[in-house]
């Protein structure tokens, strides 16, 4: 067994800030890697490996109960119970109530509600035993409104939920739960909905950035390092990364 480091958890590890997460904690944890599609897993484990952590990589998808059980037990045989989980995982969704079709709310709440409920269900008992951290991505629309995304609005408010619930149930175990939340990040995922978007959307979010810029991934990672290790005491925090644009700065389009 693989135990000279700590082990971590990393769903949606593929790309994006899963995959900038994974490589971030390489330094300190050994890692179980997941993602349901297998070229992008793999890419991240060639990644993560050469800076000296084990990888367990293991496709799944995190909203099929069950799944992310059997890759928490895989990774563990070999690398040690998991101290730290962070459910990267998640998908974009367009429609309001009127638009949105059942099927696409149902899968916005499935990948991004109940696969954070599920990674968190399949790690608890572990991160009871070392007291570790679980981090959740959620989005500045777990926190806000926006147009035309009603599905993921309410599945992101639902992490929130899901976050604060386990820090309330699960501090006393000496388990710190926290949630991030991002405003635009640079990812194929924001590239998506941006290209579907009407002209001149990507101006407006950036200019009521007052940092002027949209975050990284790496950005993104640093917080969620600090979670994991920086803090000890942080627990139930919904941690706003957008660089100022929900503060009251907005200038108009």
């Amino acid at each position: 067994m693989t135990t000279s480091r700590p082990a971590a958890l990393v769903t949606g590890a593929g790309g994006g800030i899963g995959r900038a997460v994974a490589v971030e904690l390489a330094a300190t944890h050994n890692l179980i890697l997941t993602d349901i599609f297998e070229a992008s897993l793999r890419e991240t484990q060639a990644l993560t490996t050469p800076v000296g952590a084990a990888v367990h990589a293991q496709v799944a998808d995190i909203a099929r109960p069950g799944e992310l059980d059997r890759v928490v037990t895989a990774g563990e045989k070999t690398l040690g119970t998991v101290s730290a989980a962070v459910a990267c995982a998640g998908i974009e969704g367009a429609g309001t109530v009127e638009t949105s079709d059942i099927e696409n709310w149902q899968r916005s709440l499935n990948v991004n509600l109940t696969g954070t409920f599920l990674t968190a269900r399949a790690v608890i008992a572990s991160l009871k035993a070392t007291a570790g951290s679980f981090t959740a991505i959620a989005s500045d629309a777990g926190t806000n409104g926006f147009e035309d995304c009603a599905g993921y609005i309410a599945a992101k408010h639902g992490v929130i939920g899901v976050v604060r619930a386990m820090a309330v149930d699960h501090g006393r175990d000496g388990v710190r739960s926290n949630v991030v939340c991002p405003g635009y990040v640079e990812t194929p995922m924001a590239r998506r909905i941006l290209a579907d978007s009407p002209e001149g959307t990507e101006d407006f979010y950036r200019s009521v950035i007052p940092l002027g810029r949209f975050a990284t991934p790496q950005d993104v990672a640093a917080v969620v390092r600090h979670f994991v290790a920086g803090s000890t005491y942080a627990n139930g925090v919904v941690y706003a990364l957008d660089g100022g644009s929900t503060v009251g700065s907005y200038r108009g389009a």
